[in-house]
């Protein structure tokens, strides 16, 4: 799959909702030259070598970013720790963590400390 089944994925998310999402997977895509976009769990999934983030839209309204380690556990799991002084993730297990945007605004809000907690996600 390519940016491009992402693309089309997007075009099909109503707004406001789609603004906010796209703005997430744009930050996402952008924060390692090696990143690769496909749809996986019927949502904008993004790799490397394995899968590192997944996006989704709430019921409620707002989209979310899950990171993690994976499509399946590899072993124990290794506490991650990572900078995040804004307090964006909420660590669902040592190797599994969430953050919530409400709107298109609040990524762009966030996007230096989405970036910092990518970058060193990644690595």
């Amino acid at each position: 799959m390519t940016e491009d089944v992402v693309a089309v994925y997007l075009d099909g998310v109503p707004e406001p909702t789609r603004a906010a999402l796209t703005e997430l997977c744009r930050i996402i895509a952008g924060s390692d030259p090696r990143v690769r976009a496909e749809i996986k769990w019927s949502a904008p999934s993004f790799a490397i070598d394995d899968h590192f983030a997944t996006t989704g839209v709430l019921k409620g309204g707002g989209v979310r970013l899950v990171l993690h380690t994976g499509a399946r556990r590899k072993g124990a799991a290794k506490n991650i720790v990572i900078d995040d002084p804004e307090k964006l993730l909420d660590w669902r297990d040592a190797d599994r963590a969430i953050a919530v945007f409400d709107d298109a605004r609040d990524v762009r809000q966030q996007e230096r400390a989405l970036g910092v907690i990518l970058d060193e996600w990644i690595a």
